[in-house]
């Protein structure tokens, strides 16, 4: 019994790392997951990796309650941050979604999320989707847990320093959401396209030939062509999303980055 106490801490505390990817991270938040299950799989995940990680983690036991509060939110920051990185890309095609569902004419068609709990236009709400499915397929749920794992090599229990870390974070989210509002541009730049076209060739015949209302028939011509161009251009979008969940990938297991004198396993810290 003695033994299981000494570990009972550390294993708190790794749970603490890994309940900060349920606050951004894909396919894992959302309502529609109760809190008592991903407390439970918050559990049964750092039950699993403290064996792997355990040489990285401290047994002293923080002296007081605001020490335990401070190394808490030290660890639940870690977590948070990976799961933002890993968000950034479904959040960047979701992004183009609304963008091409605002130049559709659709903006006004809303449904609800239950994920997030709110109202989203149906074409945003359609690629986000896709963007989650291609996120499972190139292994984006095994690299977040991963990536938090590893992230106990460069920064062990107690090594989170406010100084250093959260500067690092902000550079790496900042270099991140610029490639996103690249990857919504790349998304909706099909669509775009078309119903500029479209809107050129409708002011052309408004002009030449007043008798036609083509206000009337407008509309349904651009949804039918923005929904030609989003299927015309699945296989690039797929292609676009990939490449930058790949990429995102790296950047997980680049943060949070190995200090020149990262503190010692074994010793945390006072305040």
């Amino acid at each position: 019994m003695n033994h299981l106490l000494v570990h009972l801490v550390p294993l708190t505390l790794v749970a603490f790392r890994l309940s900060g990817l349920f606050i951004f991270a894909p396919m894992i938040t959302g309502v529609t997951i109760p809190i008592k299950v991903k407390g439970l799989l918050c559990f049964i995940m750092a039950a699993g990796m403290f064996g792997l990680v355990r040489t990285n983690v401290p047994t002293d036991v923080p002296p007081d309650f605001f020490s335990f509060a401070a190394v808490a939110i030290g660890e639940v920051v870690i977590g948070a941050v990976i799961g933002l990185l890993a968000l950034i890309p479904v959040a960047a095609v979701q992004l183009g979604g609304v963008i091409i569902g605002q130049q559709m004419g659709l903006s006004l068609a809303t449904v609800f999320d239950p994920s997030t709990d709110s109202e989203s236009e149906v074409v945003a709400q359609l690629l986000m989707y896709g963007a989650l499915l291609v996120f499972v397929l190139f292994g984006g749920l095994d690299v977040l847990f991963l990536a938090v794992a590893k992230s106990f090599t460069n920064v062990p229990i107690g090594g989170f320093l406010w100084t250093e870390h959260p500067v690092s974070a902000l550079t790496m989210i900042t270099g991140m959401i610029g490639s996103g509002m690249e990857l919504a541009l790349r998304v909706s730049t099909p669509v775009l396209g078309i119903v500029l076209i479209e809107t050129i060739a409708s002011g052309m015949l408004m002009k030449t030939v007043p008798q036609m209302n083509i206000m009337s028939i407008g509309f349904g011509i651009k949804v039918i062509l923005g929904i030609g161009a989003i299927i015309l251009s699945l296989n690039a979008i797929n292609d676009a999303v990939g490449g930058h969940v790949t990429g995102s990938s790296r950047f997980l297991f680049a943060w949070p980055p190995l200090l020149p004198s990262p503190p010692a396993a074994g010793v945390l810290p006072n305040g």
